[in-house]
């Protein structure tokens, strides 16, 4: 790292140390070689000279505004912003110093050297002042719109009052320039003071941490070194056409260029090496968290594999409590009280069973399809009671609702305790046997319709009363558990309504 500053600064010291050669080389030759060189041109051959170099710095003021304006919505540099409206107000003026040039056509007034005089002291006092100014406007603070126009129409109504003041009032301003005599003391202490203040620019622009880079700062100290000699030479020339016009010219060309590629550092080329950074790092951060993607997916694939396997062994297990139920029924083979309590024991382990299957089967390992479900259901009952089921008109509409494994589980022992009932017990004919079945979900209630026309309940039948295991378990699951509200009806028939919360419990997986 200290060998890169070493080297950085090194950079800098021969980069500034041409610039100076630049600046100084051309005034020692004119001190050395004052026959060759110190002459005036003629005015045909030095206006086209002069219109050149003042057509391309014209050029280059307003590129910068250009820059600096469009740019502002993206970059938010209120700085750079400045320096714009700055040099609108600098190009504007550089154009009426360009078109009162003496031997041009007369703008609006007869052109005169101290009328162009006038037009370029004032621009050259308002760069540095812009230069100065700019460096105490914070980058990123943001102006509004609205503001930001009405400093652009200050900036036109500035300019209107020197073009006012010099075209048509040239009286009320000192003299800079006189025929035949030359520079007015005047003119001479302005430049002076014009000197000192791009001193002060170069200080503080030398101190400056405002600035978006080392190479910004360089080219802008480096256009305020050339601007420095420039406004020596324009200090010491005596005729418009002489030798210090052309290089002081030349040297104003050199400087706007190197302001034109700090204003252009800051205003597109700084932002869009951001942008450029800042893809990157986001290019990175994609494929870091595709990486971290892939880990995740192979961990929940794990973690899904793992939860279907403990349904898949939770289903044999509970298939296994079913089977020894069976085997050891089979030691009382006479005994019709056991084989029915074997009968309705493996019905409901069956059906407990048969969520884990759907579960299993499902790529969702939290809930199931309530109709679904319900035909499963159905099926598993006709099979189980197949010589009592034949016949027996089963008509199930259910929606495509899904229920969590904690609701339907319980949902699952009601329908198949209410079913296994009526296939038993409610009809003594099978030949216009009917039962319905209907499911619905309403937002987060779901209701529960049960119907046969059989022969109903008894009339002293009381549901709060009852000592049987089965309807007294199907109260208990459907209140306690679930929280809902039944209803029995055995008076035409048998008729169940059952409503609850469909949102009692959370996703689990």
């Amino acid at each position: 790292m200290r060998n890169y500053k070493s080297f950085n600064n090194l950079k800098q010291i021969q980069f500034f140390g041409i610039i100076l050669v630049f600046c100084i080389g051309p005034l020692i030759c004119i001190g050395l070689f004052p026959e060759q060189f110190n002459k005036e041109y003629p005015i045909e051959s030095f206006v086209v000279f002069h219109n050149i170099t003042e057509i391309f710095s014209l050029i280059v003021s307003f590129s910068i505004f250009g820059v600096g304006y469009s740019s502002y919505p993206q970059s938010r540099n209120a700085q750079t912003y400045f320096l714009s409206i700055g040099f609108l107000v600098i190009g504007l003026i550089d154009f009426m110093h360009t078109m009162g040039y003496k031997g041009m056509p007369d703008f609006v007034t007869p052109n005169t050297g101290n009328k162009s005089t006038q037009f370029w002291l004032i621009a050259r006092f308002i760069t540095a002042l812009v230069f100065i100014v700019a460096i105490f406007i914070k980058p990123n603070k943001a102006y509004s719109v609205r503001r930001g126009n009405l400093y652009i129409f200050f900036a036109l109504l500035f300019v209107g009052s020197v073009y006012f003041l010099v075209i048509y009032n040239s009286h009320l301003l000192p003299d800079t320039y006189i025929h035949g005599v030359g520079l007015t003391p005047f003119k001479k202490k302005a430049e002076l003071v014009i000197m000192c203040m791009l001193i002060v620019a170069i200080v503080l622009y030398s101190i400056s941490r405002s600035l978006h880079s080392d190479k910004q700062k360089q080219y802008f100290l480096a256009a305020f070194i050339i601007c420095f000699f420039c406004e020596l030479v324009f200090a010491v020339y005596t005729s418009v056409f002489d030798i210090f016009n052309v290089l002081g010219h030349i040297f104003k060309v050199v400087a706007f260029q190197f302001i034109y590629n700090a204003v252009f550092v800051s205003a597109i080329n700084e932002p869009y090496g951001k942008l450029v950074h800042s893809n990157m790092l986001l290019s990175m951060e994609i494929q870091e968290n595709k990486e971290f993607a892939k880990v995740i997916q192979k961990s929940l694939k794990e973690k899904e594999n793992l939860i279907g396997e403990i349904f898949h062994r939770t289903k044999n297990s509970i298939e296994l409590v079913r089977s020894l139920l069976m085997i050891q029924s089979s030691d009382f083979p006479n005994d019709q009280n056991i084989r029915k309590i074997v009968e309705n024991t493996s019905l409901k382990i069956q059906t407990m069973s048969l969520v884990h299957d759907h579960l299993y089967q499902n790529k969702d390992l939290s809930e199931i399809q309530v109709s679904d479900y319900l035909l499963s259901l159905t099926k598993l009952v006709k099979t189980m009671y197949s010589n009592l089921g034949n016949g027996v008109d089963i008509q199930l509409d259910a929606n495509q609702g899904v229920l969590l494994l904690d609701t339907a589980v319980p949902l699952g022992l009601i329908f198949t305790e209410l079913l296994s009932n009526s296939l038993k017990y409610a009809f003594t004919d099978v030949k216009n046997a009917k039962i319905s079945i209907k499911f619905r979900m309403d937002g987060d209630r779901s209701h529960f319709e049960y119907k046969d026309n059989g022969v109903g309940l008894p009339a002293s039948f009381d549901t709060n009363d009852q000592k049987k295991l089965g309807l007294s378990l199907l109260k208990i699951i459907a209140e306690k558990q679930m929280g809902g509200t039944l209803s029995i009806d055995g008076t035409q028939g048998f008729s169940l309504q059952f409503d609850f919360p469909n949102n009692l419990y959370k996703r689990r997986v």
